[in-house]
């Protein structure tokens, strides 16, 4: 069942819907408002929209990295487990 959180992001007040518990909204809340402030402090950006799509572009270039690395991890595991039933048999 999907519960309703109001979250507070750089400010402004949203209420969003998700299954998730507690902890886990307010670690995206803080995580989002913690990218924002960096952009705030690192750009001469002032309004919030800005902000908002900066904040954006940053963690979705986390993201985009972080599924290389992923990708990457996930094919060396499958070489390693390759040599290793290759060692085995």
């Amino acid at each position: 069942m999907k519960k309703v959180a109001e979250l507070k992001i750089f400010g402004h007040k949203l209420l969003v819907r998700s299954d998730e518990n507690e902890e886990y909204i307010r670690a995206i809340e803080d995580y989002l408002n913690t990218k924002i402030e960096e952009v705030r402090e690192n750009t001469k950006a002032v309004s919030s929209l800005d902000l908002a799509l900066l904040a954006a572009l940053n963690i979705t270039g986390e993201v985009i990295k972080n599924k290389e690395i992923l990708k990457e991890l996930g094919r060396k595991s499958e070489e390693l487990s390759l040599k290793i039933d290759r060692r085995l048999t």
